[in-house]
């Protein structure tokens, strides 16, 4: 089971760091609950927080932040996993720095492990205009070392936002304060499943109510929304739910930022949804740098089967 993966890495973590382990069990029918009763830590005190019924991920990671007892708090869901060192070096970085908050770079794994894709730490500089305008960090969720006073300083994550909440969370964090960044592939974010980045109108839906969110504070600092890159990042998931679903996106795409090259983008994953996602997935593949593959494969573990040719 996931959660017994993941709950079996973070008790193995060795260090002179004293951790707690605060799992929010939300209404799970799959044998979650009967797991983690019987789980037994060897060095990480474990408290289970069950929600019944499930109230969604922000009031989750609102519970956690509520219970926590450090002075840093870190999330991550049960289907991704962290190397054993991140939150120890991203600790070390925030204290040097003076930073009150980081983030770290993360590999995309799918269900045997093997590295599918990868995403960098942006610079911090214009961090804020650029979180106004889209989500560019790689694991906003999953790779944040947070202090708890500026977490709940801030208020937390907004439970009216059941997706885009932790992007929603990181800007109103960088409003008060920079992050320092570890750019090095620490985190292991799960992809290649059904998730709610496939629910197009649920994503665009919660992404265009961060937008109205912030938009004071966007129009004083003269950003505008980016939605060309919003329809980019649905364009795909559209055109692989149907031909029209896929063409009412590319045309609201083109709209947003007209161009050749958007118009032949757009022309290929309508035309050819199926082609052009297996397309996209080889190149996300070899994006990777082999020094990250190295990297990540060194605390990952092997693949649970050999990589397809």
């Amino acid at each position: 089971m996931l959660v017994r993966r993941l709950l079996d890495r973070l008790d193995a973590i060795d260090d002179d760091l004293r951790y707690e382990l605060i799992v929010i069990d939300e209404q799970s029918t799959d044998g979650t609950s009967e797991e983690l009763a019987a789980w037994q830590p060897l060095k990480i005190p474990l408290r289970v927080i069950r929600h019944d019924p499930a109230k969604g991920p922000s009031p989750a990671r609102n519970a956690g932040l509520a219970a926590a007892n450090g002075a840093y708090i870190a999330w991550i869901d049960d289907d991704d996993l962290t190397s054993p060192d991140r939150l120890r070096r991203q600790l070390d970085l925030i204290r040097a720095s003076g930073a009150r908050w980081s983030c770290a770079a993360k590999v995309d794994i799918d269900d045997e492990l093997r590295v599918i894709g990868h995403g960098r730490c942006p610079s911090v500089d214009g961090l804020v205009d650029r979180l106004l305008s889209f989500n560019c960090l790689p694991a906003a969720g999953q790779g944040l070392l947070v202090e708890t006073a500026l977490a709940r300083e801030v208020g937390g994550f907004d439970e009216t936002l059941d997706a885009a909440e932790d992007w929603d969370f990181c800007i109103r964090c960088a409003l008060v304060g920079l992050p320092v960044m570890l750019d090095e592939p620490l985190v292991g974010y799960r992809t290649g499943v059904p998730s709610m980045s496939t629910n197009t109108a649920k994503m665009e839906r919660t992404i265009a109510a961060v937008f109205a969110k912030h938009a004071d504070e966007s129009a004083r600092r003269g950003v505008a929304p980016s939605w060309f890159d919003v329809h980019r990042s649905l364009l795909t998931a559209d055109a692989m739910n149907s031909r029209r679903d896929g063409l009412r996106r590319a045309v609201r795409m083109v709209r947003a930022k007209p161009s050749p090259k958007a118009i032949a983008r757009c022309a290929a994953v309508v035309a050819f949804p199926a082609r052009d996602a297996e397309r996209s997935r080889r190149a996300r593949i070899d994006q990777v740098p082999a020094e990250w593959v190295h990297l990540a494969r060194s605390w990952l573990g092997p693949e649970l089967t050999p990589p397809d040719s």
